[in-house]
Order: structure tokens, then C-alpha cells, then sequence
């Protein structure tokens, strides 16, 4: 069965404007609804599920730095049960959204992004930015590095499929 949506569950705030900066404004990555949602932390409620649409594929995006698997897991079971789901792509952050951006812009800290005074601002001053497509751009952002790690333990049985996701003429 053919994908026809996207779903994007993202962890936070930051995932959410860099998902739609990918694929608004760069059009890097498929289109598609996303929401908040730490599928480490959060079980997928099923009314939650019940919004979603015949032949969805269903994208977690979720960082790899708590250790923490067994609320991913029944997740994931959830989805794979769940009839409206064409497909389940997951994607983890190696280790964090931050270090993913290092890894796929020419940049050794994440401050350098933004100009941030410091890590902890630089959350804010992501969130906040206007021109995000720009600065990435700016710094040399590579679609295929971003997401390009596969995790270490305890995350080493979960596949990164974020090649699935990216549009192949970038």
C-alpha cells in the first residue's frame, strides 16, 4: 500500500520549525502534517490515531540521548496495528537535534548556527528566527548528512529511514 499523507511526530518545538523549514522553504523533505510529540516519553493516545488518514505514513523523529526505549517500543507496536498506517519511518536524533545540525552544516558548535551567546539560548534563538532556510543555507546544510547516523545502543535495533523522507533531487 502506497503512502499517501505524512504524519510527522516531533519531539519538540525546535523539530517542529525544522521540519517545516525542510520542507516550506527548502524542500528538502516530503510534505506533511506535523505535530509535538515525544514518542520516548509519550504513548500515542488512540484518539490521536483516530485523525489520521486512510495510507499515512507515520515519521518519528525522537533524539537518541535518554536510553530510554520501552515507551518507543509499544509505539511503535501501536502504529503497526493501527489500520489507517501504510508505513512507519522512524528517525533518530544522534544524540540531539542540536548535534545533528553540527553534523550536517560546516559548523563545530551550535552557536555558530545563530550567532547564539550560548547553547541554552540557542534553542530560544532558533524558535525565534526568521530566517532559518537562510542560515542553514549560510552554513553549508547538506540534507544528506542530517539524520544520516545510525544509533547506538540502546537504539541499535531501530533503523534510521530517513532517506525515505528526503526528496531525491536535492
Amino acid at each position: 500500500m502506497k503512502s499517501k499523507f505524512v504524519q510527522y511526530y516531533v519531539e519538540g518545538e525546535d523539530e517542529e520549525k525544522l521540519i517545516y523549514t525542510l520542507k516550506s522553504d527548502l524542500g528538502v523533505i516530503r510534505p506533511g502534517k506535523v505535530q509535538k510529540l515525544n514518542v520516548i516519553e509519550h504513548i500515542l493516545e488512540d484518539a490521536r490515531l483516530m485523525t489520521l488518514r486512510p495510507r499515512t505514513m507515520v515519521v518519528l523523529i525522537f533524539d537518541t540521548d535518554t536510553g530510554q526505549t520501552s515507551i518507543l517500543n509499544k509505539n511503535l507496536e501501536k502504529l503497526k496495528v493501527c489500520p489507517v498506517v501504510s508505513e512507519i519511518i522512524t528517525i533518530p536524533q544522534i544524540f540531539n537535534l542540536e548535534d545533528e545540525l553540527i553534523h550536517s552544516c560546516n559548523i563545530k558548535d551550535i552557536t555558530k548556527l545563530l550567532g547564539s551567546k550560548s547553547k541554552k539560548e540557542f534553542k530560544t534563538d532558533f524558535n525565534r528566527t526568521k530566517n532559518l532556510a537562510k542560515k542553514l543555507t549560510e552554513h553549508g546544510f547538506d540534507i544528506n548528512k542530517l539524520w544520516s547516523q545510525q544509533p547506538l545502543p540502546p537504539y541499535q535495533d531501530i533503523t534510521n529511514q530517513a532517506e525515505k523522507i528526503k526528496l531525491s533531487d536535492h
